[in-house]
């Protein structure tokens, strides 16, 4: 993917901007953990939550991120109205996505309709 690191890195100066170093996060459709990792190279005071349905991608991110308590992993379906309920906080500071076209807007829309968009971007989840 094209710029692929410059991507990376201008997520995390507006998460930096908008709410400093030690952001809680969630990584929607996260793979195998690529925005996790330069978030904790980066922060190493932040948390992340990962999202994803593919168990293959999922099982690479726990191996990576075993025994850090700074990650958690979700398996979940964005297209279930309920996938909300499994995360393990109730709120996070950014929302972040390296697949923005299908994951962010589907997940927007779902944020939108529950009541749960604050204005200044997506800050809380549920």
């Amino acid at each position: 993917m094209p710029d692929r690191e410059e991507r990376f890195r201008v997520m995390l100066d507006m998460v930096e901007a908008l709410v400093g170093p030690e952001p809680r996060v969630l990584d929607l459709a996260c793979g195998t953990g690529s925005i996790t990792s330069r978030l904790l190279q980066r922060f190493p005071g932040a948390t992340s939550t990962g999202v994803d349905l593919d168990p293959a991608l999922l099982a690479i991110a726990e191996g990576t991120f075993a025994g850090d308590a700074r990650v958690t992993f979700v398996t979940a379906d964005l297209k279930d109205p309920a996938w909300t309920e499994a995360l393990p906080y109730d709120s996070y500071d950014a929302v972040l996505t390296g697949n923005a076209r299908k994951t962010h807007m589907r997940a927007e829309a779902e944020f939108a309709q529950d009541g749960s968009h604050d204005h200044d971007g997506v800050r809380r989840v549920r």
